[in-house]
This record gives C-alpha cells, structure tokens and sequence, in this order.
C-alpha cells in the first residue's frame, strides 16, 4: 500500500502544556532521570494522566465495567474516515441533528471545530462548540464508532464541574451517552488547519496499551 500523504493531528506532550485544572487532571511533567554524562544513557520520568493532551476516551471512562482502553481492538482504531467542517461555527454553538442531517456520516468521523487555535491558552476549555443530546442520538443510531474533534469535550463547557454536579446525571451527559453506546471519542486533536481535500481519507489512532485503563494518550494520523 502506498501513502501518499500523511498528516499528524497529535498535539505534542510537554511542559507547561494544556492541561484541565481538575484534581483529576496532573500536570503533565517530563524530567530526566539518567543522562549520557551521569550513566551513560538519556531516560526521563514522564507524569501525565489518561487524558493527557491528544487522547481517546474509552466507555471505562464514565460507564461502570465499561470497555478500558486495553480492551479495544486494533483494527477498530484504523480506517476510513469522514471529515466535516464545521470551523465556521461561533462560540457555545450547539451542533443539532439538523446540522448532521445535511452531512455525510461514516462509522468513524472527525469533526473539525476549528479549536486547535486556542491550544495552550485559557480560551481552550471554554465556549467550543458541543453536540445536543438529538445529535449524538442521531450519531448512535447511524452506527457511528468513532467520534474525534479538536475541542476538549462534546458537551457543553457550561456545564459545572464541580460540586453537586460531579457525578451527578448533568454531569457530562453527552460524553455518557456516546460511551454508553460503545462510541469512542477521541480528543484534543490538531492540525485539522492543514486538511485542504476533505475526501479519501484514513485514520489511525494508537493509544497506549494500559491496563484497565480510562483511557489513554494516543498518537494520531490521517493518511492517504
């Protein structure tokens, strides 16, 4: 098989990168541990947690004795995908089924919010455009499997994560119901800027193989 292009939607990992100021979010950091002068070899002590920048969500993320992210089959993580646009929508935009109606809908889909400009500022987690609970309705019922955008969450950034909140049914309702469905979703992308054709595309998603994992960091390309 022969590649004629390939484009890497993976935001880099590194120090003082975005990071969602949670309890439940460290701060990534990457340190050295050895080096050539001191043991003869370069390592380092690499902190980061299961969603860690570029990232794919597994159903264990929000759904009791969910599929974790080891669990997920390879083959299911690499194939055609569609591609949409919707960078021209504003702020708190809610993606509804009437938008998706007009849209070609493939098992796996990138949608690209036009985000990754706000990476590694505050304006990130706030204001990006999120599904209604109709449109992810719609998107499970076409048999969707993979969802991928460039904004932190499909759900509204409005909604508090804090206090009574947490774990409470407003809690992430749109994240449950995909995961729920065995809908994966797969975050923070990048790059989708230099898509120019939108068609004939593939993708491949390589999260780490964790144990029982939530979920994981995962290196992401399209190619054709």
């Amino acid at each position: 098989m022969k590649i004629n292009q390939v484009i890497d939607l993976t935001h880099k990992i590194e120090n003082g990168m975005t990071s969602f100021d949670a309890a439940w979010h460290p701060k990534p950091a990457i340190k050295p541990l050895g080096t050539l002068e001191s043991v003869g070899r370069n390592t380092k002590e690499i902190i980061i947690g299961s969603h860690t920048g570029t990232h794919l969500d597994a159903p264990l993320h929000f759904i009791e004795q969910g599929v974790s992210v080891d669990q997920i089959s390879l083959d299911s993580l690499i194939g055609k995908v569609v591609i949409v646009d919707f960078s021209h929508l504003k702020n708190n935009v809610e993606i509804t089924k009437e938008m998706l109606g007009e849209i070609e809908i493939g098992d796996k889909m990138i949608f690209n919010l036009g985000w990754s400009k706000y990476w590694n500022q505050s304006d990130f987690y706030k204001g990006y455009p999120f599904f209604s609970p109709r449109a992810a309705e719609y998107l499970i019922e076409k048999n969707v499997k993979i969802i991928a955008m460039d904004t932190p969450s499909p759900d509204d950034s409005r909604i508090k994560l804090s206090g009574e909140n947490l774990g409470s049914a407003a809690d992430s309702p749109i994240h449950k119901m995909f995961l729920k469905s065995g809908v994966l979703l797969l975050e923070y992308l990048a790059n989708l800027d230099k898509i120019v054709d939108y068609s004939g595309w593939s993708i491949a998603i390589a999260p780490l193989k964790i144990d029982g994992s939530d979920g994981s960091p995962a290196r992401v390309f399209i190619f054709k």
